[in-house]
């Protein structure tokens, strides 16, 4: 997750960079200026007072002023060494032009070592500004006799712009660090509220529904606090409207189970009961009045014991009457043996407690059985599984008062695999499982093992010994 503190930075780093650039073009920029004003007032001053020495000569004859014209502006030049030292800058150079003879120069030098610029500096002043910054002005005397170029070194020019952008770089990283600690508290300080919206958050995802966010002084931030709390507030009430609703369902569907089961007990299996009583009856009068009737009387009955013996097990299934009877225990460990008994062999149905299992509260009890009892069904049928294990654990003693009831069933089988879950029916058994969780206010969760297979757990709080936590 990025952190905004240090976006605000990043943001703030690269404003105050783009200001230090632009200051280092404009420090570039200005440096040459410089240059080229200094150089265009030493040219202007050279050129105006050579000029003014050749107006100032007596006159000669017309056939030797053009020779001795020549001759006085060189020696003129020459002369003015110590005003130029005082009038020429350290790295400028001045040379005088005459046409037809050698070019006669001056040049003030500079301690490079004092002031030097980085190479890459150098080079790139170079080529941003010119090798060399030259001013040309003629010397005019009846025409022009001579020109004066004034020139700097790129080096002296480039040392110049480094110190000046060096004072420059000093100035704003100094500026950019006690900005960015400025920025870096103001930011820290303005969003250490959004750390409880976080929290509240992670927390609204993890299922607590009861957290609620403080009042905060920033319009911005008090409105996603409203936000948030009525979005709590929704969510609170529709899940337990809906844990009321399944806890509701679940009961009816209990209840209608009993319902069939005790119909079916008392006046189908009666009914069974009489009707293979009977046969039983044809069956000894055949035996003597006629015997081609005793084969159908001994079919009858054992039809009628087929069916009493499938009654017998839909009944169990619909209502397991040990329960309230032995305890859940027992009852679980009865359910283990006749899978076992079922799995032939090719698969181990093993059983796990942990705590007084039989302590839980009644209305607990029969789901966490079915629970368990759905777990083991999906896996015989669906897991193709070596081992399953069913483990049942409770725990009542908690300092707050409320208990927790866990169950398990683990498999090495298959898994979540793709052509697993096409099967049918695969998913109603834990649609039943997540159903009576939700009824009793727990949580499902269904995980592949690290190795192979899947854990099924449900989770379940009690308050007491004598109900469900609200």
């Amino acid at each position: 997750m990025f952190d905004l503190k240090w976006s605000l930075l990043k943001q703030v780093a690269a404003v105050a960079l783009l200001c230090f650039l632009g200051g280092a073009a404009i420090s570039v920029h200005q440096a040459a200026e410089e240059t080229l004003k200094a150089n265009r007032t030493v040219g202007d001053v050279v050129g105006r007072f050579l000029e003014m020495r050749l107006l100032s000569r007596e006159p000669q004859p017309v056939f030797r002023q053009s020779v001795d014209l020549q001759i006085d502006l060189q020696r003129r030049f020459l002369q003015m060494d110590a005003y130029l030292d005082q009038l020429m800058g350290p790295g400028q150079c001045m040379q005088l032009n005459e046409p037809g003879k050698d070019a006669t120069s001056r040049c003030l030098g500079f301690h490079v070592q004092a002031g030097e610029a980085p190479a890459w500096f150098s080079a790139f002043y170079q080529r941003a500004v010119g090798s060399r910054m030259t001013y040309e002005r003629p010397v005019t005397r009846q025409g022009v006799v001579g020109t004066v170029v004034v020139s700097s070194n790129p080096s002296a020019v480039a040392a110049r712009a480094w110190s000046e952008i060096s004072r420059m770089l000093g100035l704003s990283a100094a500026t950019i660090g006690a900005l960015g600690i400025l920025v870096y508290f103001v930011v820290e300080r303005a969003l250490r509220p959004t750390r409880d919206v976080v929290s509240g958050l992670n927390r609204l995802a993890a299922g607590d529904l009861k957290c609620r966010l403080p009042p905060f002084r920033l319009a911005e931030l008090q409105r996603i606090s409203n936000v948030f709390n009525d979005l709590a507030n929704t969510l609170e009430v529709a899940t337990s409207e809906r844990a009321d609703l399944a806890r509701r369902l679940v009961e009816a569907r209990e209840q209608e189970r009993r319902h069939l089961a005790r119909v079916l007990h008392d006046e189908l299996a009666q009914s069974l009961s009489a009707m293979s009583a009977t046969a039983a009856s044809i069956k000894v009068t055949a035996s003597t009045d006629c015997p081609s009737l005793v084969p159908e009387a001994q079919a009858l009955t054992e039809t009628a014991g087929r069916i009493m013996k499938a009654l017998r097990s839909t009944v169990q299934e619909l209502r397991v009457q040990e329960i309230d009877d032995i305890g859940l225990l027992t009852s679980l460990e009865g359910l283990i043996a006749d899978h076992n008994i079922r799995g032939s062999g090719k698969t181990q149905f093993l059983l796990e407690a942990h705590g007084d299992v039989n302590a839980l509260p009644l209305a607990v009890t029969s789901h966490i059985f079915h629970i368990v009892q759905e777990g083991l069904t999906n896996a015989a049928k669906h897991a193709q599984a070596a081992i399953v294990r069913a483990v049942v654990r409770i725990d009542l003693a908690s300092r707050s008062g409320a208990g927790l009831v866990e169950a398990t069933v683990e498999d090495d089988g298959a898994g979540l695999a793709r052509e697993i879950r096409g099967e049918a029916g695969f998913g109603l058994g834990l649609i039943g499982i997540r159903e009576r969780t939700l009824a009793l206010g727990g949580e499902m969760s269904v995980v592949p093992r690290p190795e192979k297979g899947l854990i099924l757990s449900v989770r379940i709080p009690v308050t007491s010994t004598t109900g469900p936590a609200p």
